[in-house]
């Protein structure tokens, strides 16, 4: 893998961010229902997985940019 300049690296968070907030917001929908389907549950489980995989990656980044 290729070295990330600065600004691929603040972009990239920026990205994350946006995506950990819009399944953050998807997790949070299908909490409020009162029920949900088993295809509810696998999805919300993905969308959970999803948004921890970018809270990690989130955590990486940051951690390349403060090395830098």
């Amino acid at each position: 893998m290729s070295e990330l300049t600065r600004e691929e690296i603040v972009a990239e968070i920026d990205r994350l961010k946006k995506e950990h907030a819009a399944l953050d917001s998807k997790v949070t929908e299908y909490e409020n229902q009162v029920w949900l389907s088993p295809e509810d549950q696998i999805a919300q489980k993905e969308c959970k997985k999803l948004k921890l995989k970018a809270k990690e990656r989130i955590y990486e980044l940051e951690k390349m940019l403060n090395a830098k």
